[in-house]
Parts: structure tokens; C-alpha cells; sequence
């Protein structure tokens, strides 16, 4: 049981935070350059600890150093979610790197402790299925970055809990029952082509989750919705379930060769043109990732143990420093560089693998025997390997940090330019978009007028998805109204108020407050002072339909109300009134509710003046309560009067009523209202 413990919460930590929820969190709070020199500043820590831990755990044992990683990595989580600004990204990076390294390696140098049973591989699975099908819950999944901080803190917590002196005194206890791992893999080239097989599947892995991630069309078909996520944990838990089972019986290599016959299944999939092929494409994907992730967590104490092979720690130390960090770091650099996984890629990744297993059959079936000039071959052959990858990832790490350092609007905090060649405008709305998909919004927001239906009189003209910018953001469902030309039905100081407080404006509001984005400074895109990531996002949704003013404005010109919209009930209306308008206009309509300084000047929302300025009156000019209906049902751009598009005609007859009545109250003498372009009603 500490060995599962142990499994899945490592996993959960890496998985979770350290390949998502970090990322994520970079993504919010620092420009697409960032990316870049953070994850390599994780990875090259990554390799270099994984590398050093060995001699760590010769001086302090891994019962004493596994539950110290754990408690370190409970802490970094959460403190790392503090980060702002480029320097503090690249030490978050470096230090997630670090613990996850040591953690790592000393879990897998420590497994044979903590599941000393026969069913070493089934113990393996289930703590690794159980992993990812906890990092696939949707609560979890969804979760904002500091959330699942958080819960990454309390899961390693469990992890420290189970493992303190797990195992310390045991002895551990070799593979028994069906053939593990010959000697063969574990010296000499054999074992150097388990860890370049492992390399291969973990960049292939990282590049598919990135390029899937940032892929709307593709994210739909794996982790779109809460119940295909359920799909994906379950399937996780499962393949990785069966693989245990496969390596008890000492099928490692197949479950390898396995694992990369669904990855090119799954790709190939996802890219055709079948649905029910491209559907089934993210269970095969997921069974691919369990079915290597669970060989490479078992692989390091898997086989034997005896003198002249590769020590059980320098095992972990090369498959997770080269294989793991080192896969992960090109795999992320490919999917968010060339966006796709080529082709070509896969027939080499293929080759690789092939050339592997028939190195180890040539070797076993010859029974080569470990020679001091072999192991001499090796080890120069290995520093050279090692000194040529720490190099270029030192390399990339210094070339992206100066490249960052020009294009990061922020080193420090103080806001910048992100490019002297962008407008500053189009900078801060662009900030505002990736707010916006950070927060989820597409889970209840549209942005997509179908033609042809009712959408293009409710939500504006239809336009192109894709608004200049990619990928396009569809939305998931329509649970709140589409936004695809909020900006001309909503003002700017309308949706930061709704932003803040949305029930003072929509009483029936589902939506939850986002106070706390105004308290948080975006460090892109601000050029004058400092700049929140509330105010970010309200410049996106205020951008979204501009340009199509003539032709909402013609639509809504051109609406014909079922009924007479005159024979409406005051009383009626007062009620929908008391709901819908006070907040702006006050209970009497006297232009003093508890909004109306925050969203215009008190006299323009004054429905007791006698008149109302946007109204047409005079000969030729239809009726007036007619003109008034069209105007609450769908606002009037370049004023904060929004539209109340879900209101029916009925209710519109009945809302009018009781406006009208208000202006009988002062008059009805339309020359009496003052010309102000400002005025609402």
C-alpha cells in the first residue's frame, strides 16, 4: 500500500502541476516567449538533479530522503503559484525541477522496499492508473492553477504520510515467478536502448497532450467535456492495470512496442476524417501513455540486481533524467513550435524502438557477457551523451531567456510593451483573450451566430469564428448568452461591473463573481500603469463584434413585434421594472440607482424627464412604444444600455406600459428632454 500511495502521488505531482498546472499558470501571467526558457529552466534542473540524486541517496538512504522530497514538493506547489514576472517564473521552473527529480528517482530506487510482493507490476499499474485518473477529474482538470496547487499539496502530503519508514528495514526482494528483465538490459547498450525508447515515447506523449491542449477541435474529441474526462481517467486506470499484469509476466519490450502501435493509431485518428474514428482516437491515445508510464515506473528496480549490472539508482537517475526530462522538454518545445507531430517523427520514433528490441534479442540470444572494455565503452560513450544534452539545453535555456527579456513586456513587474510594433490596444485584447480561455468562459459562453436562425437577431450579425485570431473559441455550450458581438450590445463599464458583481445587473445570474481578476495585474500588454487581468478581459469582450455596428444596428432596426405592444400591463411591468432596471435607474426611474454613477450620468438614465432623447418622434416616425420596446429588448450601442434579448414581446408590452407611465408622471413634451448623446432613455 505505501508503494501505491507513493506512485500516485509522485505522478499526480508531475503530472498535475508540474506538465499542467504550472503551465497554465505561465500561460495566464507571462507572454507565449516565456514559455520557452521556463520549461527548459525546469527541464535542465530535472536532468541535472536526476543525475546527482544517486550520490544523494548514498549519503542520506531513500527512506529518509523520499518523505523529505515529498514534504518539499507539498510546499514548492503552492509557493510557487506566487510567481510573477519572468526571473521568479524560471526559479518556480528550477525548483519544480528539483524536487520532482529527487523525487522521482528515489521513489524508483525505494519501490522494491515498498512492494515487496510478487505482484510487483500490478502494484506499479495501480498506482500509476490510480494517478492519472485523480488528475483527470473534472474538478480537478478545471481547476484554476492555484486550486490545484493546492490539491497537489495536500496529495503529497499523503505521499510523505505513507512512505515514512515504509520499508526502511525491509529487504528488498527480487522479481519471482514468469522471466523479468535479462541481464542484457541492464548494461552495456541494452539498457541505453531501453532509456532512448523511453525518450522516444515521452516526446511523442508531451507533443500530442500540448498540440491537443491548444487545439480546440482536437480537445473536444479527448478532454472536452466532465464525462470525457471520466472516460479518459477510467481508461487510464484501466491500461495501466493490464500492463502491471503484462510486466509480472515479463512482457516489457511488447508493452513498449505496445505503446507506440496505439500512439500512431490514436494520431493518425485524431487527424482523419471518420468520426467514430477520430471518437475512439483518445481511449487508444490514453492506453498508449499508461502502458509505457507503467514500464517506466517499474522499470528501475524491475530487474536484477546483481554485481556489474547498471546500480538500481543510476537506473532511475538515466531513464528519468535523458528519458523523462529530457523527452518532455522536446516534446513541449515541438507541440507549442510546429503545432502537429509529423509524420516523419513517428517513423523514427518506430525505428528507434525496432532497434531496440533487436538489440536486446542479438544480446540475449548470444549471452554477451559484461566486459571491463564494454563498460569502459560506455561510460565514455554515456558522459559524452551527457555533456552534449546539458550543453544544449544550457543553450536553449540562455538563447530564450535573452529572446524573453526583449519581447516580456515585465522582468520585474513594471509593465511594458510587449513588441514596439504592436498597438498597445491590440496588445492588452489579446492578454484579454487568453484570460478568457483561462478562465473557462467557453464552458457556458457561445461565440458562434448560426445563420439563418433566430442567434443573428438576438446576438448580431454573423461573422467570421475565427475573429483574425486562432484557435477559434466556439464554446462548449451556450448556458449564458453568445458573446460573439457582446462588444455592441455591452459597454466597457457595464461588463466590468457584471465581471465584478454579476447578479446587481442580472438578477437571475448564474454566473460567478471574477472580483479577484482586477486584483491581479496582467504583464502583457499594458503600456500606462498597471494593468489587471480583469481589465484585460474586459477590453476582449468590448472588441468582440466590433465592426458590424451598421449591421446589428439595420437588424434591430428591422424587427417587427408580434401584437400591439401598446395594450401592455403597468402593473406587470412595474414588477419586471423593480427586476431588470432599477439597479440603474432607481425604483421611481429617476435616474438615481445605485449603479447609474458608475455606468453614465445620472440625468441621462432620468425616465421621469418627459422624454426620451434616443427615441424618434414627429411625423413619419413609428410608434413610440414600439420604438421603446426594440430599445430595451436590444440596447443601444455606445451607451450602457444593454439589451434584455430574452424578454418576450409580451413582457416588453408590459415593460413599456410602466415606462410610459413614469414620463406621463413629468410630462410628455419630448422638446422638454436636453440633447444629450449620452442619454439612455
Amino acid at each position: 500500500m505505501p508503494g501505491i500511495v507513493g506512485i500516485a502521488a509522485t505522478y499526480v505531482y508531475f503530472l498535475l502541476w508540474a506538465q499542467f498546472g504550472f503551465l497554465e499558470l505561465i500561460h495566464q501571467r507571462l507572454a507565449d516567449a516565456a514559455v520557452a526558457p521556463v520549461m527548459a529552466s525546469m527541464g535542465l534542473t530535472g536532468l541535472v538533479v536526476s543525475l546527482l540524486t544517486p550520490f544523494l541517496l548514498r549519503r542520506f538512504g531513500a527512506s529518509q530522503l523520499l518523505p523529505t522530497a515529498f514534504v518539499a514538493c507539498a510546499v514548492i506547489a503552492p509557493l510557487t503559484t506566487a510567481a510573477h514576472g519572468l526571473v521568479a517564473f524560471a526559479l518556480a521552473g528550477a525548483a519544480i525541477g528539483a524536487s520532482t527529480a529527487v523525487l522521482t528517482v528515489t521513489l524508483a530506487s525505494h519501490l522494491r522496499h515498498l512492494i515487496p510482493g510478487r505482484r510487483y507490476g500490478l502494484a506499479v499499474g495501480a498506482g500509476t492508473g490510480l494517478a492519472y485518473f485523480v488528475c483527470n477529474l473534472p474538478p480537478l482538470f478545471e481547476a484554476t492553477p492555484r486550486a490545484q496547487g493546492l490539491a497537489v499539496a495536500a496529495i503529497c502530503g499523503l505521499g510523505a504520510w505513507a512512505t515514512v519508514g515504509a520499508g526502511g528495514a525491509a529487504q528488498p526482494t527480487q522479481h519471482s515467478g514468469s522471466p523479468a528483465l535479462s541481464d542484457a538490459d541492464y548494461r552495456g547498450l541494452g539498457f541505453l536502448s531501453l532509456v532512448v525508447a523511453f525518450l522516444a515515447l515521452v516526446w511523442l506523449d508531451s507533443a500530442a497532450f500540448v498540440v491537443i491542449q491548444e487545439t480546440l477541435a482536437l480537445k473536444g474529441l479527448t478532454w472536452g467535456s466532465g464525462g470525457q474526462k471520466m472516460l479518459l481517467g477510467s481508461c487510464h486506470l484501466l491500461a495501466a492495470l493490464v500492463a502491471g499484469w503484462a510486466i509480472d509476466r515479463g512482457l516489457f519490450r511488447s508493452l513498449l512496442l505496445a505503446a507506440f502501435v496505439f500512439f500512431v493509431v490514436a494520431f493518425l485518428g485524431l487527424g482523419g476524417g471518420v468520426p467514430w474514428v477520430r471518437l475512439l482516437s483518445g481511449p487508444i491515445y490514453v492506453w498508449g501513455i499508461s502502458f509505457y508510464s507503467t514500464a517506466l515506473v517499474a522499470l528501475p528496480a524491475y530487474g536484477p540486481w546483481r554485481q556489474g549490472l547498471v546500480p538500481v539508482a543510476w537506473r532511475a537517475a538515466w531513464v528519468y533524467g535523458i528519458g523523462g526530462w529530457l523527452g518532455s522538454a522536446l516534446g513541449v518545445g515541438m507541440g507549442q513550435n510546429l503545432h502537429r507531430i509529423p509524420h516523419l517523427f513517428l517513423l523514427v520514433a518506430g525505428l528507434l524502438l525496432l532497434a531496440g528490441w533487436w538489440l536486446h534479442r542479438q544480446r540475449a540470444s548470444r549471452g554477451f557477457a559484461f566486459r571491463r572494455s564494454e563498460a569502459g565503452t560506455l561510460a565514455s560513450v554515456s558522459t559524452g551523451f551527457l555533456l552534449v544534452a546539458i550543453a544544449m539545453l544550457t543553450l536553449v535555456v540562455v538563447a530564450q531567456l535573452v529572446k524573453a527579456a526583449q519581447l516580456l513586456p515585465d522582468m520585474d513587474g513594471v509593465p511594458g510593451v510587449i513588441d514596439p510594433q504592436v498597438d498597445p490596444e491590440a496588445s492588452l485584447v489579446a492578454s484579454g483573450r487568453r484570460v478568457y480561455i483561462a478562465e473557462g468562459c467557453i464552458h457556458c459562453h457561445s461565440q458562434y451566430v448560426r445563420p439563418k436562425t433566430a442567434d443573428a437577431l438576438l446576438w448580431g450579425p454573423t461573422s467570421d469564428a475565427m475573429g483574425g485570431q486562432g484557435p477559434p473559441l466556439y464554446g462548449n455550450r451556450r448556458q449564458g448568452p453568445d458573446l460573439s458581438n457582446v462588444g455592441l450590445r455591452r459597454s466597457r463599464d457595464w461588463q466590468r461591473l457584471h465581471l465584478i458583481s454579476p447578479r446587481r445587473l442580472t438578477p437571475s445570474s448564474r454566473m460567478p463573481s471574477y472580483r479577484h481578476l482586477f486584483a491581479q495585474p496582467v504583464t502583457r500588454g499594458a503600456v500606462e500603469g498597471r494593468v489587471s487581468r480583469g481589465d484585460a478581459l474586459v477590453a476582449y469582450l468590448d472588441s468582440l463584434g466590433r465592426g458590424g455596428e451598421e449591421e446589428a444596428y439595420e437588424a434591430w432596426q428591422g424587427y417587427r413585434f408580434v401584437g400591439d405592444t401598446a395594450a401592455g400591463s403597468a402593473d406587470a411591468g412595474a414588477a419586471l421594472f423593480s427586476t431588470y432596471c432599477t439597479a440603474c435607474h432607481g425604483a421611481e426611474g429617476a435616474g438615481d440607482g445605485p449603479l447609474a454613477a458608475d455606468l453614465g450620468r445620472r440625468p441621462a438614465m432620468n425616465l421621469r424627464k418627459g422624454g426620451f432623447w434616443l427615441v424618434s418622434w414627429g411625423p413619419g416616425t413609428e410608434p413610440r412604444h414600439r420604438a421603446l420596446a426594440r430599445l430595451i429588448k436590444f440596447g443601444m450601442p455606445g451607451t450602457s444600455m444593454p439589451g434584455h434579448e430574452y424578454l418576450s414581446d409580451r413582457q416588453l408590452a408590459d415593460l413599456v406600459a410602466h415606462v410610459e407611465l413614469l414620463s406621463r408622471s413629468a410630462g410628455d413634451a419630448p422638446h422638454a428632454v436636453a440633447a444629450d448623446s449620452d442619454d439612455v432613455f
